[in-house]
């Protein structure tokens, strides 16, 4: 028999990949997603495919779309939560009582716990956290991928609450293609060495930062080109970031600030020498896990949880505080590969993702 689905999200690349692999790898379940949009759609509404406006307060104004959330999940055989951020979706998990759920599955972003980590929170981030903590008791798993990123959690939240190991998404499967065509290579500047800072335009890349420390490293002989992705993740300062890398590198420095296809994405990355990530927590895993199976040098904070998760597998990493441009050897880089093919295969995560549907 069937199992119902209900999915969870924001409205992304990540979560629009994620419907597509579904209707892919599982026709005979029945899935259904609600989406909360922040800014311009880039999933296209279907049958089983709600976007509705991420304001808490407009849907709670909307007594008919509430009843209708709060009827799915009592229907549900199973509740999947991507992330965890939402106002009104703690809201069902605390007002829907537990008896009339059947099973609420966690696949843990990041932001859900680290936002809370500031040395101050202010009334509106202390409010959130009593409600989060209160409707975490409710979750039957996390769905996570890293041992120090289940401890963080259980141990913040003071939970007991069991793991489902799984990197969850399509956008960190490993593929490797070999063939590219000339629309996709325009993108990238014919220079020896193709450094890329940060995933996103979020502030966590640090961008400004990187990119001064990188100008006093590279000579103005060295044969070289940055790249920044831009194209999503809140930050008000993109401007800025375009302006002082285009003020430090001229010609060389290239902003990406239109959304590409995963394809073409991924063409972009098998072209980088060298990247550079500034996350504390985990943030950007597809591209470092792509990077490193392509035999790029990646640039980590080795304190982050995913780089310490890397160090236990035995994958070779610089640590973001040297910035030497030291590039790791071709054995090294090898190893990278191999260990990221095995971790991270697309057999893999379809083993994963079919598990804990049917279950």
């Amino acid at each position: 028999m069937a199992n119902k689905l209900l999915h969870i999200g924001i409205d992304s690349t990540l979560m629009r990949d994620f419907i597509d692999l579904v209707h892919e790898i599982d026709p005979t379940n029945d899935h259904h997603f609600l989406i909360w949009q922040k800014n311009k759609s880039v999933i296209t509404p279907k049958n089983n495919v709600w976007i509705r406006s991420y304001s808490g307060f407009k849907q709670l104004l909307n007594p008919l779309f509430f009843w209708s959330l709060v009827k799915q999940f009592k229907t549900a055989n199973r509740i999947i939560l991507h992330g965890l951020n939402e106002i009104i979706t703690l809201l069902c998990i605390l007002l829907v009582p537990k008896s009339t759920m059947r099973e609420i599955i966690w696949f843990y972003w990041g932001a859900e716990l680290h936002k809370y980590k500031k040395t101050t929170l202010g009334l509106k981030l202390k409010t959130m956290l009593r409600i989060q903590s209160v409707a975490l008791k409710k979750i039957d798993f996390i769905a996570v991928g890293m041992e120090s990123e289940y401890r963080d959690i259980i141990n913040f939240f003071n939970l007991d609450t069991p793991p489902i190991w799984t990197f969850k998404y399509p956008s960190n499967i490993i593929r490797l293609e070999t063939n590219t065509t000339p629309k996709k290579r325009m993108l990238i500047q014919k220079t020896k060495l193709n450094i890329m800072v940060g995933h996103s335009a979020d502030t966590s890349n640090d961008h400004i930062n990187i990119f001064k420390k990188l100008h006093g490293q590279l000579l103005s002989t060295d044969d070289y080109s940055i790249y920044a992705p831009l194209s999503y993740g809140i930050n008000n300062e993109i401007d800025a970031i375009i302006k002082t890398g285009s003020s430090l590198f001229s010609k060389r420095f290239i902003p990406i600030t239109s959304l590409l296809s995963l394809e073409d994405y991924r063409s972009f990355l098998s072209a980088i020498n060298v990247a550079f990530f500034c996350q504390k927590r985990q943030q950007g895993m597809g591209n470092i896990t792509y990077l490193l199976a392509n035999g790029a040098t990646v640039y980590l904070d080795p304190e982050a949880n995913h780089a310490q998760y890397f160090r236990e597998k035995g994958v070779v990493f610089r640590s973001i505080h040297e910035m030497d441009l030291v590039q790791i050897t071709k054995e090294q880089s090898n190893d990278n590969r191999r260990i990221m093919l095995e971790l991270f295969s697309e057999k893999k995560l379809h083993s994963q993702l079919l598990e804990i549907f049917n279950k």
